[in-house]
């Protein structure tokens, strides 16, 4: 499980998630049958469309994130104006997707693997990306949280740091994210709409 990953582990998950173009090709065993570019108008299982509809709205936040990050680095918007900005913002999104992974990571990925074994080691590097992506979001609250405590203390010049930082932070987890949400649809849609969903059971 993702959850129990070392500090070690989620680094080498994470380059490995930085430095991955893609699945691999035995990954792709489904995604063969119902390929991305039919999905538009293939009869999509209904728990596979809103999956993707989720990630819609993973992809959206983290766009508005950041334009924002690059606002705040480009030091367009003071510190103030930006944390409060930026905190209701990271607040949905990280809990939303801490939310979504546990679901996938404690209910959907051992189901998925006993309905398809040919496709274990792939929801593994899933999970994988998940413990790569939470350490992301721990550092990324984290750098907020210092940025809050520049403001109370009124620190001018640690909050202008503060800033830079939660922006870099913000940065830091986007293109990994985006990487894992395409990669997690090609293995999960075609899944779900061609087998089912096996914990539903619909």
């Amino acid at each position: 499980m993702a959850i129990s990953m070392t500090a070690e582990e989620r680094a080498a998950a994470l380059a490995a998630l930085n430095g991955r173009q893609g699945l691999d090709e035995a990954h792709r065993l489904l995604l063969a049958e119902l390929p991305r570019d039919s999905w538009k108008t293939a009869r999509l299982h209904p728990n596979a469309a809103h999956w993707l509809e989720i990630h819609a709205w993973f992809r959206q936040s983290a766009a508005e994130l950041g334009k924002g990050a690059a606002d705040a680095k480009a030091e367009r918007v003071e510190p103030g104006p930006f944390f409060q900005w930026a905190v209701p913002r990271l607040n949905a999104f990280l809990q939303h997707l801490d939310g979504h992974h546990r679901i996938e990571s404690l209910h959907y990925f051992p189901a998925f693997k006993r309905q398809e074994p040919r496709l274990e080691s792939g929801f593994e590097l899933l999970d994988r990306d998940h413990g790569a992506i939470d350490g992301l979001l721990h550092a990324l609250a984290d750098e907020a949280r210092a940025l809050q405590a520049a403001l109370v203390a009124n620190d001018a010049d640690k909050a202008k740091a503060g800033r830079e930082r939660t922006a870099l932070a913000i940065e830091a987890t986007l293109n990994p994210l985006a990487r894992h949400l395409h990669d997690e649809e090609d293995l999960i849609v075609p899944l779900l709409t061609l087998r089912g969903d096996p914990v539903t059971r619909t």
